[in-house]
């Protein structure tokens, strides 16, 4: 499965940037924006004009198909691990759920394009593979509806709080 999504953000990408990696936004982000149970900011380093990384955990209780809920609980912890590219001006990352982490794969990027005008169009990827017999598909749809939800709700809590 591979999800593309792209969003107007109301910022240059630099104040887009010094924004998503400052711990405080980032906490906010999860737990009032996305709706995250818990967010642990497990180490960072860097900064977004000398390259920056990132390991994180969070948990969710999202609205989960039967069979997701039964292999996942019902509550999804996940670890995302991810370093910023300046020059290239990328946040990649790798993203591990807390159950089921030897059968999946996820990964992705997010990059903004400056449209000079002040604001940003930013581009999110994200691709996932699961390999669990009979619910993989499953999985991997409830893994594209989620990601997209995630990205739209992302997306409108910044807008909503560059002030």
């Amino acid at each position: 499965m591979k999800l593309n999504v792209r969003h107007t953000i109301d910022c240059p990408p630099d104040r887009f940037w010094s924004l998503y990696f400052d711990p405080d936004f980032t906490r906010r982000l999860h737990l009032e924006g996305l709706g995250s149970m818990s967010v642990d900011i497990i180490s960072q380093d860097g900064s977004p004009d000398a390259g920056f990384e990132r390991t994180m955990r969070y948990g969710q209780r999202p609205d989960a198909p039967g069979p997701v809920r039964k292999l996942f609980g019902d509550e999804f912890v996940s670890t995302e691990v991810g370093s910023f590219d300046p020059a290239a001006g990328v946040w990649s990352f790798v993203l591990t759920p807390g159950t089921m982490a030897d059968k999946t794969t996820i990964t992705g990027r997010m990059q903004l394009t400056d449209n000079g005008d002040g604001t940003s169009e930013q581009d999110f990827t994200l691709e996932a593979k699961v390999k669990i017999i009979g619910v993989g598909g499953i999985v991997e749809k409830f893994i594209e509806r989620q990601a997209r939800d995630s990205q739209n709700k992302a997306a409108a809590f910044v807008n909503a709080n560059l002030a």
